[in-house]
């Protein structure tokens, strides 16, 4: 249902806003204290400091990719991430961590190879990704089988 209602959380006060999917793109704001809402449409770089916090606070698909810069995998997925984030930009949120410059949450992941991906909906880890997909699209794949329904196909 590419029309139905996105759920962002205002980063402002945290309520939890409905907004119909082709509004994303005319800067809602929130309900409560009207302060414009965050819609990612690129990744967003995370931290051991921010990370808990974007995968919480994003009550839809979340992604959370773990790369390095010296990884020839992890920079020929970065065009493809742009894209996907943009593409379903309201319904996944991309993150990105720098293993070299977040060994505690490398750690914490027991990331032992990039790039590696987590997926969650609404907070909770629902799969995970280990080494490059053969091909970029194989990510979006993965996701979708991960969780059945969520996407049209495009």
């Amino acid at each position: 249902m590419p029309n139905s209602p996105v759920r962002v959380r205002c980063m402002s006060c945290k309520t939890l806003n409905r907004v119909p999917a082709d509004k994303l793109n005319a800067h809602p704001v929130c309900g409560q204290c009207k302060k414009p809402l965050e819609v990612p449409t690129s990744p967003v770089s995370a931290t051991t400091v921010t990370y808990q916090q974007q995968v919480e606070d994003w009550p839809e698909l979340l992604l959370a990719e773990f790369w390095a810069k010296w990884c020839g995998y992890c920079r020929m997925m970065e065009p493809y991430l742009a894209e996907l984030a943009q593409k379903r930009a309201g319904r996944l949120k991309v993150i990105q961590i720098d293993v070299d410059s977040e060994p505690m949450l490398a750690s914490r992941f027991v990331i032992k190879a990039t790039p590696a991906f987590i997926l969650y909906r609404n907070g909770i880890q629902i799969g995970r990704l280990d080494g490059a997909p053969a091909k970029s699209s194989d990510l979006e794949l993965w996701m979708d089988r991960e969780l059945p329904g969520s996407f049209p196909s495009s």
